[in-house]
C-alpha cells in the first residue's frame, strides 16, 4: 500500500472525530507559542484553512501531485503577513497535526499510518525549509543593495 493510500485511509477512519480538531490544533498551537496569538486576525478562518491545507499538503506529496510546490510557497509567503514564523514552528504545527489526527482516530489508525505520515512530514518540513531559506536570502541580497543609510521603506 504506498503513503497516499495508507494517509487516505487513515483519513476515513477518522471520520466523524475529525470534527473539531481545527479548533483543538489551533489552541496547542496558541498555548505553545503565545506570541503569536495577535497574527491572527480571524482564528476560526485561520485554524480551517491550516489544518486542511496541512493535511491537503501531506497527502499531496505522497501522490506527487505537482501543485503542493506552489501551494506550500503561497502559504509560506502568506504568513509572512502575519509574523515571524520559522521552521521550528512549522514543524511543530505540522506533527501536531498528525499526533491529534492519530490520537483521535484511535484504535482505527491502520497499521504503517504513522510511519506514512512521518515521511510525508519530512517532506513538507524540507519545502517549508528551502522557502524560508530562499526568503532569507533575498532579503540578504536586498540589504546589501541598499545604499549606507537607507532602508527599504525609503
Amino acid at each position: 500500500m504506498s503513503d497516499r493510500e495508507i494517509m487516505e485511509e487513515s483519513l476515513v477512519a477518522l471520520g466523524d472525530r475529525y470534527e473539531g480538531l481545527a479548533e483543538e490544533l489551533f489552541a496547542t498551537l496558541i498555548a505553545s507559542r503565545p506570541q503569536y496569538a495577535a497574527a491572527f486576525i480571524n482564528p476560526e478562518a485561520a485554524r480551517e484553512r491550516m489544518t486542511g491545507e496541512t493535511l491537503e499538503a501531506m497527502v499531496g506529496l505522497a501522490a506527487s501531485e505537482w501543485w503542493v510546490d506552489g501551494a506550500v510557497t503561497s502559504f509560506v509567503d502568506l504568513h509572512r503577513n502575519y509574523a515571524d514564523f520559522d521552521a521550528g514552528d512549522y514543524e511543530a504545527w505540522i506533527l501536531m497535526t498528525i499526533a491529534a489526527i492519530e490520537r483521535r482516530a484511535g484504535s482505527d489508525w491502520p497499521a504503517g499510518a504513522s510511519a506514512a505520515w512521518a515521511r510525508q512530514a519530512d517532506a513538507l518540513n524540507a519545502i517549508v525549509a528551502r522557502e524560508l531559506a530562499g526568503h532569507a536570502a533575498r532579503a540578504a541580497r536586498k540589504r546589501l543593495a541598499e545604499p549606507a543609510g537607507t532602508t527599504a521603506t525609503d
